[in-house]
């Protein structure tokens, strides 16, 4: 299902640009983030076979150079955006960061915390 939003929102969503729109459920007050659909996809590179490379890395360094220097246009922004997506992808495929185990650590500190009161 698509929900269609009101007026209002489209308005909020043209003001935000390509940044996400916090909006809140005024029955619930929960939060939520809008955000556009190719964001969370990502466009897809032409040289997409799902490995980083070297060249991919290059670039992306010489753009975060070039924003640092506050030169970045933003086609490059755009580029960089995405080149960031995949880093973010492959590192997740490649090597996963071990949240879970990070948790039972952190809820053993908890508890060796809470007995030592």
């Amino acid at each position: 299902m698509t929900a269609k939003l009101s007026d209002e929102l489209v308005d909020e969503l043209e003001r935000a640009g390509d940044q996400p729109l916090r909006v809140e459920n005024p029955r619930n007050h929960k939060l939520y983030v809008i955000i556009a659909e190719e964001r969370l996809t990502g466009p897809t590179p032409a040289d997409a076979n799902g490995q980083w490379t070297e060249a991919k890395n290059a670039r992306r360094f010489a753009l975060i150079d070039k924003e640092i220097a506050g030169t970045l246009s933003q086609k490059e922004a755009e580029e960089l955006a995405g080149l960031s997506r995949e880093i973010d992808d492959y590192l997740l495929r490649v090597a996963p960061l071990p949240i879970h185990e990070a948790r039972e650590l952190h809820e053993q500190l908890r508890r060796s915390i809470a007995t030592a009161d």
